[in-house]
């Protein structure tokens, strides 16, 4: 009774982490749609200054898209070497989410079905999740644009970085691809790993 005790416990650890772990990179996606929500709900709209606790909400905007998207193509402009750090950092914490799915789940298909959801999110949301995020807060004063020609005003402050949300999705070329060759190393290893597992249990039984 105590060891499957202890091993629905682990099992419900592994997958809290890999919730944590998919929610860590959404964080600048998920403050800038809270954020626009938050808007909503008090009725404010894009005429005035809007703060929220004395904070303006374009400072909070511009923040999330430098974290999002600003700081990394910044990297990339200034050195291609951080483009390979980048993806590396990408297909790191991918197969990290791989691996705590193989501890969170038993079976061969929850592996796999789970797998390729959470492949499907880092093949997408680090390229287009930021220009996702503000796509509903573009105005007459923000029309957001691969060359980066114009200001953004939302909230009635100015926003950095609504062009490097757009201008990410250049990234997601060489991402969406690398994505999905991880999780098909990774769906080589569970499939493997469930049909060895088999045999050894019918040969145990015999």
């Amino acid at each position: 009774m105590i060891r499957p005790l202890l091993g629905n416990s682990r099992r419900r650890l592994w997958r809290f982490a890999l919730l944590l772990l998919v929610i860590i990179p959404a964080l600048p996606e998920i403050v800038i749609v809270m954020t626009a929500a938050v808007a909503e709900i008090l009725g404010w709209d894009q005429k005035g200054v809007c703060t929220f606790r004395s904070a303006p909400l374009a400072n909070i905007i511009t923040f999330s898209l430098q974290a999002a998207a600003g700081f990394i193509l910044a990297g990339v402009r200034a050195d291609v070497i951080w483009l390979n750090v980048f993806y590396t950092a990408v297909a790191a914490w991918l197969c990290l989410s791989l691996t705590t799915v193989s501890l969170g789940w038993t079976s061969t298909l929850g592996r796999l079905s789970l797998g390729l959801a959470v492949a499907f999110i880092f093949a997408f949301l680090p390229y287009f999740g930021p220009a996702l995020a503000i796509a509903n807060l573009t105005n007459d004063h923000c029309r957001p644009n691969e060359a980066g020609v114009g200001d953004c005003v939302m909230f009635g402050g100015y926003v950095s970085g609504a062009h490097d949300a757009l201008a990410l999705g250049w990234l997601a070329g060489y991402g969406i691809p690398l994505a999905f060759g991880v999780f098909a190393i990774y769906a080589i290893a569970v499939i493997g790993f469930g049909a060895n597992s088999r045999k050894r249990a019918r040969a145990v039984m015999r």
